[in-house]
């Protein structure tokens, strides 16, 4: 029996979701659909790639992920980004796990060193572009609950598009990071992992500034400060996180102007 996870922009007020699941469930009547996030806000690959980046150890074997989420293209912008060709879609298997997406840079974004190979999925001219998760991923994923063969719907791509991005690092007596990452909660998600952490900083005593709060120490959970407080803990995938207990720490420590992106850096001082 098939797996299938949904990541996508789609929401659940539409009809939209129900489709794809339709069809599937009419050719495939056993499988198991799961929606990991049918949310994603604003177009944004990162969001897309941290949540399907961190379910992946959770799935069995041949679990077939589609990720469909696509940059915005402003064909009036010569960036790089907007060179991307957005009728372009791949096929790859990952930890034994199968990936389909769009072009958009999300294998280097799971795996800053994914080396798996990769297929350009083979399809219909006809296919409309602009519900291509009903037109064209759900044939992809059927074929491949069937069969489990990526080379019979694609041929070898060795050229996709790679999406920087920022890592953690140390200059100096800091550790510096970014949020990456806010869930529904308000926490902010940072990209300094445990094991850096434990590795840079072990022991040594720590100063984390955020705005109108210093810490010098990790809890394990919440309610280890008073409600409205600020803290630092790992979380359950093992990233720092900022939260604010029982509040939003996205509103309280990173106000913004409407319309503004999110951008969090988080220095951590270290010292004998």
């Amino acid at each position: 029996m098939s797996i299938v996870t949904l990541t996508t922009d789609l929401g659940y007020r539409d009809p939209y979701l129900a489709i794809v699941k339709a069809r599937l469930f009419s050719q495939l009547p056993e499988i198991k659909i799961i929606d990991l996030s049918c949310d994603i806000k604003d177009n944004t690959i990162s969001d897309a790639a941290f949540i399907l980046k961190n379910a992946l150890p959770y799935f069995p074997e041949n679990t077939i992920h589609l990720m469909a989420v696509k940059f915005i293209v402003d064909t009036g912008n010569t960036t790089k980004q907007n060179n991307i060709d957005n009728t372009r879609y791949l096929i790859s298997k990952y930890k034994g796990q199968f990936i389909i997406c769009p072009d958009n840079g999300l294998f280097s974004l799971i795996d800053s060193n994914f080396n798996e190979p990769v297929y350009q999925l083979a399809y219909d001219g006809n296919a409309k572009h602009h519900f291509f998760l009903k037109d064209i991923f759900v044939d992809a994923a059927i074929h491949i609950s069937k069969t489990n063969k990526m080379q019979d719907i694609g041929m070898p791509a060795p050229e996709y598009y790679k999406a920087f991005q920022f890592e953690s690092f140390v200059s100096g007596n800091v550790l510096r990071g970014k949020g990456i990452y806010v869930d529904d909660f308000g926490n902010i998600i940072t990209n300094i992992t445990e094991k850096q952490f434990n590795e840079v900083v072990g022991k040594k005593n720590f100063s984390i500034t955020l705005p109108g709060a210093r810490i010098n120490k990790i809890v394990s959970t919440y309610d280890e400060v008073k409600q409205g407080q600020p803290l630092v803990l790992f979380n359950s995938f093992g990233n720092l996180e900022v939260a604010v207990n029982g509040k939003s720490a996205l509103n309280m420590l990173c106000p913004r102007d409407i319309g503004s992106k999110f951008d969090f850096n988080l220095l951590i001082e270290f010292y004998d």
